[in-house]
């Protein structure tokens, strides 16, 4: 079918682009974007997207008053048992 849109300069020089960048017709173009748009419109919007909450405390079986004394240990382990 044939019809008249007026279409923003913006918008027609996007499309011909596309067209010139797919070697097909304009009209094809404008058929998809029109079909992707509608198709956009029939969908719900989407959700709100949360994150998961997840504690950032210490690990089980962990004594944060220890483990830096446990670090430098294995960093002695690794060099053969000299300490620093």
């Amino acid at each position: 079918m044939r019809t008249t849109l007026t279409v923003d300069d913006t918008l027609i020089s996007s499309l011909k682009k596309k067209a010139a960048e797919r070697d097909v017709p304009l009209k094809t173009v404008v058929n998809q974007a029109l079909r992707m748009g509608l198709d956009a419109m029939e969908r719900p919007p989407a959700g709100d997207y949360t994150t998961p909450v997840r504690s950032l405390g210490p690990k089980r079986g962990y004594d944060l008053d220890t483990l830096g004394r446990t670090v430098e240990a294995m960093d002695d382990e690794e060099r053969g048992g000299t300490k620093r």
